[in-house]
């Protein structure tokens, strides 16, 4: 019986002791408890917007990055296809040259051709 006396006496003793020392009452620690959890609630919050904007700003930058890429790909292909083009005029161009030269030795050469029958007959 002692010891439960004693058991009893030190339960009563450390609940006079508690009312006596704590620093605030149980509605006041719940409510610092609750403000205490919106607080971090709303730092949570802060952090992932301030996460989510960082990711946008990535995402934008990263998007324009990509698009000035792809400009840049499409000025050379442009440039390797005009250069391209002209170098293909430049051919057909010669070509046409030839073939006028070509043509103009013929007729020359049937002048001449001609103009050595029209010596024999006579």
């Amino acid at each position: 019986m002692r010891s439960t006396r004693d058991f009893l006496t030190g339960i009563i003793t450390g609940i006079a002791i508690g009312m006596l020392t704590a620093p605030r009452s149980g509605k006041e620690t719940r409510d610092k408890l609750v403000d205490e959890a919106n607080k971090r609630s709303e730092d949570l919050k802060d952090q992932w917007s301030k996460g989510v904007e960082q990711v946008k700003q990535g995402y934008e930058q990263a998007k324009t990055q990509v698009n000035q890429y792809a400009q840049q790909a499409k000025d050379q292909i442009n440039q390797y296809k005009d250069k391209a083009q002209s170098e293909a005029n430049q051919d057909q161009a010669k070509q046409q040259y030839n073939e006028q030269v070509d043509n103009l030795a013929n007729k020359a050469q049937s002048g001449i051709e001609d103009a050595r029958d029209a010596v024999r007959v006579n």
